[in-house]
């Protein structure tokens, strides 16, 4: 990994970002699994070329910021416990945040926006596995818990709206899965990202690559938000005098603008060219 400063940040910055303290251990992390193989296979590939700005690890910095609060709390419960487990050959490693033994509950503690505290499907993926390590490694855990610090939030509009959360940090509970219903998943993607470490085609889904379908907005002229919209033109009929209908394209967002490994991709490269991708990388 080639880190760049192209908006010239100061130095401690720079530096805070390089000396990253994380450590991850055995085949796979918990983080590593739940993500699209395709992008960690080719990040393990082009290790040496791969380039990311340090103005991008802002919020990973900040939220790193959590691990500090967490071990001034002082409490009984366990913080920070990296766990193991043996997994199709693979060795796989997950740390928890906190874990309350008296209510068997294990927390996350997460620095997030709005509209990803309304439900993430990588956040119940993510605390269920820790769950079937935490049990493996003999901790009982009935619970589940993200406590989300919104960086985000408005107090001008949790008074206007009654559906916006109402401060900046919210307790969200997860819904716990079957341990049946984890243990499928954690050998599902073992299997996955093996098979892309064998250099078999394993493409991203939609889901991994934040796809946002086209959509047709209708708007008054000259105005800024949209009537109604739809992603089929023909739910709008014939525009009224005054307003016109406005097409928003979709894309992958995650290609597009926030995966270090795009330039490396030919997945997404054919989707740039309007190839059909579904037989290579």
């Amino acid at each position: 990994m080639n880190l760049t400063n192209l908006n010239g940040l100061p130095d401690a910055f720079v530096k805070a970002v390089r000396n990253d303290s994380y450590v991850g251990g055995g085949d796979i992390s918990v983080t590593r699994l739940i993500d699209a193989p395709q992008r960690r296979f080719l990040n393990k590939t082009y290790k040496d070329y791969v380039v990311e700005d340090v103005s991008d690890r802002v919020w990973s910095l900040m939220g790193q910021c959590m691990h500090t609060l967490l071990e001034r709390a002082n409490t009984s419960a366990l913080v920070e416990q990296r766990l193991y487990m043996e997994v199709g050959g693979w060795k796989l490693s997950g740390q928890f945040d906190r874990l309350h033994l008296g209510d068997k509950t294990l927390q996350d503690w997460k620095m997030t926006t709005v509209y990803k505290a309304e439900g993430s499907v990588d956040w119940e993926r993510q605390l269920n596995i820790l769950r079937i390590l935490a049990k493996h490694n003999g901790y009982e855990v009935d619970k589940l818990q993200v406590i989300a610090v919104l960086r985000d939030w408005k107090m001008s509009e949790s008074l206007r709206n009654p559906e916006y959360p109402s401060g900046n940090v919210q307790v969200i509970d997860v819904r716990v899965w079957s341990d049946d219903e984890a243990m499928a998943y954690i050998k599902q993607r073992i299997d996955m990202h093996q098979a892309a470490d064998r250099g078999e085609v394993v493409l991203c889904s939609d889901e991994e690559r934040w796809y946002a379908g086209t959509t047709y907005a209708l708007m008054k002229e000259g105005g800024k938000r949209a009537k109604k919209v739809s992603v089929n033109l023909e739910d709008l009929g014939v525009p009224e005098k005054g307003y016109v209908i406005e097409e928003r394209k979709g894309g992958y967002r995650r290609c597009e603008n926030y995966c270090e490994v795009a330039p490396f991709c030919t997945q997404f490269k054919s989707t740039q060219q309007g190839v059909h991708d579904d037989n290579e990388y």
